[in-house]
């Protein structure tokens, strides 16, 4: 015979107590409160939302120094959020730590199995990633000064390795023509107006076709001058130019 309480697809509260009651279980609201309250570590709620503030500006400083330093293409603004949460989860996850040995231990081994497999594209956004983790351990363990102190100089050392070491932009120019050879001469006295240096990389010759690729450093950034004035030389039928990361500049 199939028990009633199992069969039901809602249970009422006055039966989930008479069931607690019959295993020996005895608790109102007043008790789950206190039982919540007891079971909380020593981090007061108010404490927890400060904690939660702090790491929320510290984030907040992250993801400016991101969006203002970044000399990519194409700016992801869901990657730059991201480091907040991260920070965020970070510190929650620390919290956690610093007040159980038992819950510490549990949460090493859950998150040594957890693997992470999308491919970063930019060195620099590993970076932000681990700041975003440190900053987060030191909010998380209560370690103020540290977090204040360390994320303040990481933000000026990256602004000034971005700004300060600013180097001429570098560009990747390929050139190619059909059955007629193209003459590098004249290409180099065109690229020399807008390069301060330039190499030939490649050059590419078959029966039907011509390809030259040159590694340009430019006094400023490339317009489409420079490949209007290319694609004028006897030979060429194309132009395309790149900025050397691989990302399409023009």
């Amino acid at each position: 015979m199939k028990n009633k309480f199992f069969t039901r697809k809602f249970v009422p509260a006055a039966q989930i107590r008479r069931l607690w009651k019959g295993m020996g279980i005895s608790m109102n609201k007043k008790d789950i409160v206190e039982w919540f309250a007891a079971n909380s570590a020593n981090l007061s709620g108010v404490k927890i939302l400060l904690l939660l503030c702090i790491g929320t500006a510290l984030g907040a400083v992250i993801f400016m120094i991101y969006k203002v330093t970044y000399q990519g293409v194409s700016y992801n603004a869901k990657f730059n959020f991201s480091n907040v949460i991260i920070l965020l989860i970070t510190e929650v996850i620390m919290m956690m730590i610093s007040s159980n040995i038992v819950v510490s231990l549990g949460m090493v081994g859950a998150l040594s199995i957890v693997r992470f497999r999308t491919a970063v594209k930019d060195a620099r956004d590993t970076v932000y990633i681990f700041w975003a983790i440190v900053e987060g351990l030191c909010v998380g363990s209560q370690n103020m000064k540290l977090a204040v102190v360390s994320t303040l100089f990481i933000a000026i050392v990256i602004v000034a390795a971005t700004f300060a070491g600013r180097k001429k932009d570098a560009y990747v120019l390929i050139i190619r023509g059909g059955e007629a050879a193209v003459s590098q001469e004249d290409v180099e006295q065109v690229i020399h107006q807008y390069a301060v240096k330039h190499e030939l990389k490649t050059v590419n010759r078959t029966e039907y076709s011509t390809e030259m690729v040159y590694e340009i450093r430019a006094k400023e950034t490339l317009n489409m001058k420079l490949a209007e004035e290319v694609r004028a030389i006897d030979a060429v039928e194309s132009v395309n130019w790149l900025l050397k990361t691989g990302e399409m500049a023009g």
